[in-house]
């Protein structure tokens, strides 16, 4: 991991426990980021609470709106403000002298604070790298939504248009988990500027390892998130658990995360649906309470009829609680991964979605049965699973987030000529790997990037890390060239050769390629296997992905590590640079 230290701006139009997905992700992001990096969250949300770590917060606070006679003034949208925001001086509102260049990387998420990000980059930041993370799918979620077919195709076109148009703005491209990397590669394969690409793990707080009897009177279950969303699947759940002790299998449900002016509502119509058979609590923005719940239950399960990712999962397996999660999601294909987790414990995790007929109920109370009569089993491997996810922190998320950025040239500096097609983005689109490794399992050739060689644009302020040099005069490297080893930039010629006659994902690949699962491996274990990892079984003499730097004997239930990360050592963290300018308030208007 390089111990170079950068200038980051987060921009999100709220952030923190209780609210979504999207504001939790950008809480542990921002928070992780803060560990090794000079981190500036900018949000407009004015009573959002503090940040770990965070060296500096701008919270602006929306204005108010005349809807017009007999209406009630309302704030503006946040994300909207932030936007509007992104075309003024930055330092009305608090964030950093652009004249001095001082942010190395903007991220934004989505078409939430996307807007506002890459307005940001162009209008006054422009020697900063954009990220842009991609949550859902906008093509795909209207349509598992309750919408009429017309206004699904309305909505999916208007918000993928909206993703499209950022992604293009954008230097890389990170969608959260393995189906939004594929998703945001689709989306993104057209236009002039075609971004890189970068999976993101979402990462896994540690816990003591939790104990529950293999052989409970009764299974306890927790289902966790915006569970009033009739996305989430949380009436299919109830209707199981109701069949389920009609059937004499004694189940009891807990959801956790409705809103409190629903809760009396909502907590009726569940316990019609699961024959009393469940405990309704409302939202929380405590991890105590949240951890309390997660480590009560046998089991976690995230019945959704569609997920981008599905963080709930991860906690529960950081405690060892054993999972079910929907097939339509990236929680889903990350555990079906055979090359992050074995077979037999990964891919019991996940409910096919029924394809003959029959309901989500009744395909959600088989595998709960399944679960139920496997507990003993299920509980092992859990606690399998969380070994192994040890090797995904938020920290090693942050860190191979930010490997893949300062790759890259940000675009108002790269040479139009530089730019590539969709099918040479895809030869060079990065994984995150165990212990925050940046993987590119399509490259011909594989070696770790030296980033402190890359060229950037002149920056005016003084930083810890490499230096970064004016761009040379003349036609600069091309953008894929950059921080990559000379033995893989013919990636650009092969694939240009390949072009005529076959797709990316149809081209042959180069004879002996390193396989994904043996990248970092000790080079007496090349060879092993050839060819995509997820296209071959590595051969019986290699250690699998999921097993390096893993504990071949994991500790029993009861002996865990609490939160230490292994195989990662102790970084100091040097002093933020003096960076002038005021530090946050509110803009008047």
């Amino acid at each position: 991991m390089s111990e170079a230290r950068y200038n980051i701006l987060v921009v999100s139009d709220n952030s923190g426990r209780g609210e979504g997905g999207a504001e939790v992700f950008n809480q542990e992001l921002a928070e992780a980021l803060a560990r090794r990096h000079n981190v500036t969250l900018f949000t407009a949300n004015p009573d959002m609470p503090a940040h770990e770590g965070i060296q500096r917060t701008v919270q602006t606070q929306p204005p108010m709106i005349d809807p017009g006679p007999g209406r009630e003034p309302q704030p503006m949208k946040r994300r909207e403000w932030l936007e509007e925001l992104a075309g003024r001086d930055p330092q009305q509102y608090g964030l950093e002298d652009p004249t001095a260049q001082p942010y190395d990387i903007i991220i934004g998420h989505s078409r939430f604070s996307g807007p506002a990000a890459a307005g940001l980059r162009e209008n006054w930041y422009q020697n900063a790298r954009l990220v842009h993370f991609l949550h859902t799918s906008p093509e795909r979620l209207p349509f598992v939504r309750d919408l009429t077919p017309e206004q699904a195709e309305a909505k999916a076109a208007k918000d993928a248009g909206i993703e499209r148009g950022l992604m293009e703005r954008s230097d890389v491209v990170a969608g959260v988990g393995p189906l939004l990397a594929q998703a945001s590669r689709d989306l993104s394969a057209e236009g002039v500027n075609i971004p890189h690409s970068h999976e993101f793990v979402p990462g896994t707080k540690i816990y003591e390892p939790v104990q529950h009897d293999p052989e409970p009177d009764r299974l306890n279950l927790l289902v966790m998130g915006r569970v009033n969303d009739p996305l989430k699947g949380v009436k299919d759940a109830a209707e199981a658990v109701a069949r389920l002790n009609e059937a004499g299998v004694p189940v009891h449900l807990t959801v956790r995360g409705v809103p409190e002016h629903e809760l009396e509502r909502e907590g009726k119509l569940l316990r019609k649906l699961s024959g009393g058979n469940v405990t309704v609590k409302g939202r929380t923005s405590s991890v105590d309470e949240l951890n309390e719940d997660i480590r009560a239950a046998h089991a976690m399960i995230m019945p959704s009829k569609h997920e981008g990712f599905g963080m709930v999962a991860s906690e529960g397996l950081g405690h060892g609680v054993p999972v079910l999660v929907n097939e339509e999601s990236g929680a889903a294909l990350f555990l079906q991964d055979a090359d992050r987790f074995p077979p037999e414990i990964g891919g019991v995790c996940v409910v096919n979605e029924p394809t003959d007929g029959t309901s989500r109920a009744r395909a959600w109370m088989q595998a709960i049965h399944q679960l139920r009569q496997d507990l003993p089993q299920r509980q092992a491997g859990a606690l399998r699973i969380r070994e192994i996810l040890q090797q995904y922190s938020w920290e090693h998320a942050a860190e191979a987030t930010v490997q893949a950025a300062m790759e890259q040239t940000p675009l108002p500096h790269r040479d139009p000529r530089t730019l590539i097609t969709a099918q040479e983005r895809d030869l060079l689109r990065t994984v995150q790997g165990p212990n925050g490794q940046l993987l590119r399992p399509d490259a011909p050739e594989q070696a770790p990037p030296v980033m402190e060689e890359q060229p950037g644009p002149g920056v005016g302020v003084q930083r810890d890390g490499p230096a970064q040099e004016g761009q040379a005069p003349g036609a600069p490297a091309p953008v894929w060239q950059a921080g990559l080893p000379q033995n893989a930039q013919s990636a650009q010629h092969q694939a240009g050769a390949r072009a005529g006659s076959e797709s990316a994902q149809g081209a042959a690949s180069p004879e002996n390629p390193t396989p994904l699962w043996q990248v970092g491996l000790p080079q007496t274990q090349a060879g092993a296997g050839a060819g995509s990892p997820r296209g071959a079984a590595p051969a019986e003499s290699a250690t699998p992905l999921w097993q390096v730097g893993v504990d071949q004997n994991p500790p029993a239930a009861g002996r865990g590590t609490g939160e230490s990360e292994p195989g990662r050592s102790a970084v100091a963290q040097q002093p933020p640079p003096d960076l002038s300018g005021p530090r946050g308030g509110e803009i008047e208007v």
